[in-house]
């Protein structure tokens, strides 16, 4: 089992904060359709982030912060670069959970607020993206692609 870090007034029930090269949120990562853009070593892309484990060590959540002028969508946004659900709680509590914890890190979100995106031939649910939709999340239809969906909070 990885070590927590410990963040004095920092309660995480749903969720322990990891380092980016935590073993446990690598072993996940490393199973995550969105393993293969990213560097090894590391969760998520580079740049801000804040890494989330699960206590089970089964759930995964990394918040990015990335400069808006290094994206290509040029959006000023809080991003969900890989969520992987737990399975001890519901996914839409998961996911607020881990909206709330980063917000006690980083300021109140970006003038975009939130994004992520689910691709919709590497996930098993009929309605995907429901998890998120269920925590607050839409359907950004102002983006569109052939497999990939956008969601926005």
């Amino acid at each position: 089992m990885s070590e927590a870090l410990t963040l004095p007034g920092v309660e995480t029930g749903i969720w322990q904060v990891r380092s980016k090269q935590d073993r446990a949120a690598l072993a996940i990562f490393d199973r995550h359709y969105s393993c293969q853009t990213h560097p090894p070593g590391e969760v998520g892309p580079p740049g801000r982030k804040i890494v989330l484990v699960s206590p089970c060590e089964r759930g995964l959540w990394c918040s990015h912060w990335p400069k808006a002028e290094l994206t290509l969508d040029k959006l000023d946004a809080y991003r969900c670069s890989v969520y992987h659900a737990s399975t001890a709680r519901l996914a839409s509590e998961e996911i607020v959970e881990a909206m709330d914890i980063t917000l006690r890190f980083w300021p109140p979100p970006p003038r975009d607020g939130w994004v992520t995106w689910v691709d919709t031939r590497k996930v098993a649910s009929a309605h995907p993206g429901y998890c998120f939709k269920k925590a607050g999340w839409w359907l950004d239809r102002e983006w569109s692609h052939r497999y990939l969906i956008r969601l926005r909070a």
